[in-house]
């Protein structure tokens, strides 16, 4: 991919503008990525699996690539419109960073942190447990017991663990971003600010982990404490979330809450 591609597909009129902006980047499963710019991007180019995990390298790199094509083409624009951007005086600026004391010690930032950990540390253990649990249904389908309904239990486990896993990574960084995003005074807009829409994508994110963790709890009762403990840490960050971007749910995605 280089900077022509990325000046070709932006003149796709079908492209929504933004949309890859307040998304949770799970393409496979979005019903927009056809006119998603950032997927159309991607697809150009074959993908590995490593390159769309979040806790692996390639996938920060990838995206670490287009950061820099990105740059490439406002310094270009930049440059027609007679601005100097190595110009500009940054020396009396002060940029908060992810790791500053004023984000890490947010509330939103510890209940997210919480939820990553305790999810985190059941899906490290997840694969022996759903072995266990996916040779009993196996087992059962064998005796000839409800074998249809016992084959789709062991497809919709692993669906759910897909669910957990995706999304843990996820809350925890656009969490991060979103109290990062709050410090912003240069934002005019009360509602329609990136603090206020990261905040609806954790909150999106919450609501699909809920459900996880929910089916988790009907077809794993071995794990209820787990489930229970998993669910309680999302419904505090959820009011966490609520409590310091009260606007959050007014945000309009583009493309996801619009009329199209």
């Amino acid at each position: 991919m280089d900077l022509d591609d990325i000046k070709n597909a932006e003149s796709d009129s079908d492209l929504i503008p933004g949309i890859y902006n307040y998304c949770d980047r799970w393409c496979e499963r979005c019903y927009l990525s056809s006119r998603c710019f950032t997927y159309k991007m991607e697809m150009r180019e074959p993908r590995s699996e490593e390159s769309q995990d979040l806790r692996n390298k390639e996938f920060w790199d990838e995206l670490s690539d287009v950061f820099a094509l990105t740059w490439e083409l406002l310094y270009e624009i930049a440059e027609e419109e007679g601005i100097d951007l190595d110009a500009l005086d940054d020396e009396d600026t002060d940029y908060l960073k992810l790791d500053d004391p004023e984000i890490e010690n947010h509330p939103v930032t510890k209940a997210s942190e919480a939820y990553f950990e305790s999810s985190r540390k059941w899906l490290d253990s997840y694969h022996e447990v759903f072995k266990e649990k996916a040779q009993e249904y196996s087992d059962l389908v064998k005796m000839n017991i409800n074998p249809e309904e016992n084959t789709n239990n062991t497809l919709i486990l692993s669906d759910l663990f897909e669910i957990i896993n995706w999304y843990h990574t996820m809350i925890f960084v656009k969490a991060k971003r979103a109290v990062m995003s709050s410090f912003d005074t240069w934002e005019e807009d009360d509602i329609q600010n990136d603090a206020n829409g990261t905040a609806k994508v954790v909150l999106k994110c919450i609501e699909r982990s809920s459900f996880a963790w929910n089916g988790i709890l009907k077809h794993m009762p071995e794990q209820e404490d787990v489930a229970l403990r998993n669910l309680a840490n999302l419904t505090f960050l959820k009011k966490s979330i609520e409590e310091y971007f009260p606007d959050a749910e007014k945000f309009i995605r583009p493309g996801f809450d619009e009329n199209i």
